[in-house]
């Protein structure tokens, strides 16, 4: 099967952002088997359902230490890779639209069921089609999933799924006991194979956990215990991974000057740039249906300029939906969204715009969606559009803009782990994008979804899909940022977090502390 769906394995250019730096002399052979990690995470700890999640990406390090999946997403050598979880390997029909994966043998859930094909069904099949699930849109290419035996399990498709694997190494499909699927303290009594499990989940505040004896993955289980502390105030994370209580955390843009220079005791690292700060516009407002408009809004951007005045540098300018290191990356855009007011101002005239007025949404006290939202209001401004910023709880701000009521949310647009799958769910899904999604766009990338397609084949419809929304202009691109991390120089495994690629999270499978 040639396939080269990863967005770094296929090779590409390297991104121009913040420098990277790990505490390399330091490996899990010096790991502490009674160590302690303590995190300071963005996000405060979610209720852990991982079929009731509302946002999979915030709850990826609280659910991780407790579930499995049937594959996985690892950084090997610093590039991303699809690998082996639960299952050991799988195979592709030759119309694509079946796959079977061959389970380990073995796994257990810590209720003591047993992990074979019965338990992946139920799992996959509740997750599908259970009443209330958040997830089932992830798993719309499903049609059936079919026991073999007790050690094979049968996925079929309604369409070639080369991106089914990479779909189940995601949170949304953690397997759970099928003796808890129902239960109703799930999302704060998970019950999964993983290499923890779940000693005290207080929702919105914090989680511990504990090493699972047995586990099939000694690798993935290099501290005794974790605990991950949800700390949304930036500085209180900085003071506190200073002083001591913490030993990582994860930074933002903002911080990298303060983040990167803790000096004698402290690390810090950076994963390839692949998230994209973008005013995110619905096409189908008015005068926002004319691409033309589209367009002079992305000419009137000084990306460089919100760069290096508000994010320290660590936000390298991006006029398009991918990021260097991802493959797809148009190193010949069809259309090129230089700094050029003067453009924009043509193009609107041209289009008959005139005053344009575009309200946008964005979370309340997020950074740094809001300062973005500050510089674009003057430089928006002076090609004669008047940017309405309306910060909003953050919820109500996606909810606003997902149905509709809104022109524009400011936010960054997160990936996968593969280039066709993060254009799929940013431009043909209702949720991230509320507007039309091109014809052309879906015929373009669906080469990308079918197992038979070269590695070059599949290069080339992710191109031909990042043309579209470029030219289209479905955002106004801004910048391109980094996942970083500082962290005491005692913590193993900062740089081997392969979610850490793609979104801006942590996965604490192969993360310790030294003795």
């Amino acid at each position: 099967m040639a396939l080269c769906l990863s967005m770094t394995a296929c090779g590409g250019g390297s991104a121009t952002g913040p420098s990277s730096g790990s505490n390399s002399a330091v490996s899990a052979a010096d790991a502490d088997p009674d160590g302690h990690l303590r995190v300071g995470f963005t996000v405060p700890t979610p209720a852990l359902n991982p079929h009731k999640v509302t946002s999979p990406a915030a709850a990826f390090a609280y659910l991780t230490p407790v579930y499995d999946r049937l594959t996985q997403m690892k950084s090997v050598d610093g590039k991303l890779e699809l690998a082996p979880m639960v299952a050991t390997d799988w195979e592709f029909s030759a119309d694509g639209r079946e796959v079977v994966f061959t389970l380990r043998e073995g796994v257990t859930f810590s209720d003591g069921a047993t992990l074979d094909a019965a338990a992946v069904k139920a799992t996959l099949d509740h997750a599908k089609d259970a009443p209330g699930s958040t997830v089932s849109s992830y798993f719309s290419m499903i049609e059936s999933v079919d026991v073999v035996d007790p050690t094979h399990v049968r996925v079929v498709t309604n369409r070639p799924a080369a991106d089914l694997p990479y779909v189940l190494a995601g949170v949304e499909a953690s397997l759970i006991s099928p003796q808890a699927l129902d239960n109703q303290d799930l999302d704060v009594n998970p019950v999964g194979s993983g290499p923890y499990v779940a000693t005290s989940i207080r929702v919105g505040d914090s989680a511990t956990y504990e090493r699972r004896e047995g586990y099939w993955d000694s690798d993935a289980q290099l501290s005794k215990t974790i605990t991950i502390q949800g700390m949304t105030d930036d500085n209180a994370r900085l003071n506190a991974l200073r002083s001591g209580q913490i030993d990582l955390m994860l930074t933002k843009v903002g911080q990298y000057d303060q983040a990167s220079n803790l000096g004698s005791g402290f690390g810090y690292f950076a994963y390839p740039i692949s998230q994209v700060y973008t005013l995110n516009v619905n096409n189908t407002r008015p005068n926002l249906d004319q691409q033309a408009v589209r367009q002079a809004l992305n000419f009137a951007v000084d990306r460089e300029g919100i760069n290096t005045s508000l994010l320290d540098g660590q936000c390298a300018p991006n006029a398009q939906p991918l990021t260097p290191p991802m493959n797809g990356f148009l190193t010949d855009p069809p259309i090129e969204y230089t700094y050029d007011p003067e453009k924009a101002r043509t193009l609107l005239a041209d289009a008959g715009v005139d005053n344009l007025v575009v309200e946008a949404v964005v979370g309340a006290g997020l950074s740094p969606q809001i300062e973005i939202g500050e510089a674009l209001k003057a430089q928006l401004a002076d090609v004669g559009v008047t940017l309405q910023v309306r910060p909003m709880e953050m919820v109500e701000a996606v909810g606003t803009y997902q149905r509709g009521n809104a022109d524009a949310q400011i936010q960054v647009r997160v990936q996968d782990p593969s280039s066709s799958q993060a254009l799929v769910r940013n431009y043909a899904n209702p949720a991230l994008f509320p507007g039309e999604t091109p014809p052309a766009f879906i015929d373009a990338i669906a080469p990308a979804y079918d197992p038979a397609t070269s590695e070059n084949d599949v290069t080339g419809a992710v191109e031909s899909a990042s043309a579209i929304v470029t030219e289209e202009a479905l955002d106004v691109f801004i910048c391109g940022v980094a996942t970083q991390y500082a962290f005491s120089d005692k913590v193993i495994g900062v740089d081997s977090m392969g979610v850490s690629h793609y979104i801006g999270v942590m996965d604490l499978r192969y993360v310790g502390v030294a003795k």
